[in-house]
């Protein structure tokens, strides 16, 4: 993206005029840069409204927002999450023809990504989950009401298993040949995603604020442990931000930390295997999205290589109860 564009985005919605700008490693939804102006450091996060995938993100910026901005500054969590910065004109974002831009205080730090976390690490990351489920009851009625609730949804997945049926072989390419041989397990895991949704709608649950996407991507080693990309807020139960941990080695140690924090008694191993396929399946349909229709945020072989680990973790997921039984005994 031309730097002169953003340069005037910047003067004209937040009155930064800024001396330094470069591109960051991004996610999958937006692209990110480093802003400096003579003060200060920015965090900006630059969305493609013409990416259909997107539209959602960008929805859900009025909603988390507010709520982001809250948590920091009036809760325990103000030193591990980001501090958004609202426009001249108190917006959580600004637009142009084609983009939609979000901007908030630089943090100094290390993205963990592929790396293990430390001991310390997961106590930090535990404590930092407790705190955000057990403020749910502080927050003010105006921003409860505002937040997404789940509803156990499977869109998502019915549009992968639509996409099997009748797109999959329309074209002869390495999607193809890639997906072919993974198509049962993907349709046996979709009615048993189906079947899950079904019964947890009839379900009374306890929501509680959740991150829903903690995963090591999300979380940056600053002089504290920092939890970013909070797109994904909503009301849920806890096995929405706890399934991204309760199935790695340090399972046990995270749970003890984090019940520190709040208190979590009875899980409910059906809201864990529906979030833990439904992680996996929508993966897979957000990276054929890219193969197929949208274009690719990374690369063809990267992009690739993802979706071939969650197609493999496809064929593995009948043991996940039992798996998972063992952690909590």
């Amino acid at each position: 993206m031309e730097k002169n564009r953003l340069t005037a985005i910047l003067n004209k919605f937040y009155g930064i005029e800024a001396t330094f700008i470069e591109q960051r490693p991004g996610g999958w939804s937006a692209l990110a840069y480093e802003v400096q102006d003579r003060n200060n450091k920015y965090f900006l996060k630059v969305y493609n409204k013409n990416k259909p995938s997107v539209v959602r993100w960008i929805h859900a910026i009025d909603i988390y927002t507010p709520l982001v901005k809250w948590l920091h500054d009036q809760t325990d969590l103000k030193h591990h999450i980001i501090n958004p910065i609202l426009t001249l004109s108190d917006q959580n974002k600004c637009e142009d023809s084609e983009f939609v831009y979000v901007l908030s205080e630089y943090i100094e730090g290390v993205t963990i990504g592929e790396n293990q976390l430390s001991s310390d690490q997961v106590n930090e990351l535990a404590k930092i989950l407790g705190i955000l489920h057990n403020n749910t009851s502080m927050i003010t009625n105006e921003l409860k009401e505002l937040q997404i609730k789940e509803t156990y949804s499977t869109e998502l997945c019915d549009s992968l298993f639509s996409f099997i049926h009748h797109d999959l072989d329309q074209k002869d390419d390495g999607l193809l040949v890639m997906v072919k041989p993974y198509i049962d397990s993907l349709k046996e895991n979709i009615e048993r995603i189906r079947t899950l949704s079904n019964k947890l709608a009839n379900k009374q649950h306890n929501f509680v604020l959740s991150h829903s996407d903690a995963h090591n991507w999300n979380v940056m080693q600053s002089r504290n442990l920092m939890l970013i990309d909070w797109e994904c807020l909503k009301l849920a139960p806890q096995e929405q931000d706890l399934i991204l941990f309760v199935t790695e080695s340090y399972a046990k140690q995270f749970l003890h930390e984090y019940k520190k924090y709040m208190n979590y008694d009875t899980p409910d191993f059906d809201a864990f295997e529906f979030y833990y396929l439904k992680r996996i399946l929508e993966d897979i349909w957000e990276w054929i999205n890219d193969l197929r229709y949208e274009g690719l945020v990374k690369s063809e072989d990267v992009t690739l290589n993802f979706l071939k680990l969650n197609l493999e973790a496809c064929t593995r997921t009948g043991r996940f109860r039992s798996e998972l039984q063992k952690v909590f005994q």
